[in-house]
């Protein structure tokens, strides 16, 4: 067990950056190396921030109630698996005087598990794009944390999001692409020093150069298993594959590639499952920009209906930021009613949204 002042040490790595960018990818070759804990997505940190980031004195009904409140996260509840009562054993291991909001951030972390072998965890790497809009929070949260920005082909990444989230509108995945990137280039320029940027195609390319490159950024030691990490999946997943047919289900549909070595072969799919229509669309939203990162646009035409397109897209992408922002900066009491109140239209009229998906899809509402 780390003592408390190599917890408070305990450095932490997100990595952020458009979902379906292969950020799943570059988890799991982390979560490969016995030095590393990692865990499944959840805002759990964004969730708890309002209420707890700032309590000074812990005694065990504060523990208690941090507790509670972290289940209310779905995901983490479904997703995590971890043991109440073991969490707050382990909480409560060490003196309240001790412990602060980070610190017991990093110990839901480390009570997490893993089918990869661990020995002294040495860094703890969380991965979920959501937190590309929240760099500054999570900076204040944990002041010597680090960003490891992935970067996929547009194109790519927009026929895979297409897939994944079943999004039609190109225009709107399209804009979401070029906006989150550009929101994360921000907050580079402030922040000098703290970011690693990676192609999804040069990892994919030259998997050990970047994942060397990747451990020298993080301080980690390169471990040969973090590139073998398929040996280790494909077996939890021939085994679970009878057991539990939604995860199964996902892996198929979303992580497929994550049972295999590292290869090349999501590169470039774009040029077979786009028209030149589509293409066309998506260049004049997201080309110019996207040459920033050495991706070029085929095509340069302009039609009015692109133009359209492209103005409420940035419409709609504003209104979802803006209400995304105001729902984790709203107390907690706020953002529980608004998830009960979600709750009874779901039960009501069958309207299904982000507070009720989780629940629904593991039949636990």
């Amino acid at each position: 067990m780390l003592t408390i002042n190599e917890i408070k040490k305990l450095p932490i790595v997100f990595i952020i950056g458009r979902g379906r960018s292969g950020t799943s990818l570059l988890q799991t070759i982390f979560d490969a190396n016995p030095e590393v804990i990692t865990a499944n997505e959840s805002l759990f940190i964004l969730h708890l921030r309002q209420k707890y980031q700032f309590v000074n004195k812990w005694n065990a009904e504060k523990i208690n109630e941090f507790i509670a409140d972290l289940f209310k996260d779905k995901k983490f509840a479904y997703l995590w698996g971890i043991d109440k009562d073991v969490l707050k054993k382990m909480i409560e291991s060490y003196p309240y005087h001790d412990l602060s909001f980070s610190v017991l951030c990093k110990l839901v972390y480390l009570a997490t598990t893993s089918p990869f072998p661990k020995k002294k965890i040495e860094l703890i790497v969380d991965k979920n794009p959501k937190h590309s809009f929240f760099i500054g929070e999570l900076k204040n949260i944990f002041p010597d944390a680090k960003f490891i920005h992935l970067i996929r082909d547009y194109r790519d990444n927009i026929i895979s999001c297409r897939k994944a989230f079943k999004i039609k509108d190109l225009a709107t995945l399209a804009q979401r692409w070029k906006r989150q990137n550009m929101y994360i280039e921000k907050r580079k320029k402030t922040n000098k020093g703290i970011f690693y940027t990676l192609q999804y195609e040069h990892l994919v390319s030259q998997p050990e150069k970047y994942v060397k490159e990747l451990c020298t950024f993080t301080n980690i030691n390169f471990n040969q298993g973090m590139l073998d990490f398929h040996k280790t999946t494909s077996k939890i997943y021939n085994k679970e594959a009878s057991a539990n047919d939604f995860m199964t289900g996902i892996v198929q549909k979303i992580h497929l590639n994550l049972l295999n070595p590292v290869n090349s072969n999501q590169v470039n799919k774009w040029k077979n499952e786009l028209s030149i229509d589509e293409i066309e669309m998506i260049d004049y939203i997201t080309g110019a920009y996207a040459k920033k990162y050495g991706y070029h646009p085929t095509t340069h035409v302009k039609k009015s209906h692109f133009i359209l397109s492209s103005i409420k897209s940035y419409f709609m992408y504003c209104i979802s930021f803006l209400v995304y922002k105001i729902y984790y900066f709203s107390p907690m009491k706020l953002r529980d009613l608004s998830r009960a109140f979600s709750l009874k239209l779901y039960k009501t009229f069958g309207y299904l949204n982000k507070y009720n998906k989780v629940g629904i899809l593991y039949q636990k509402d």
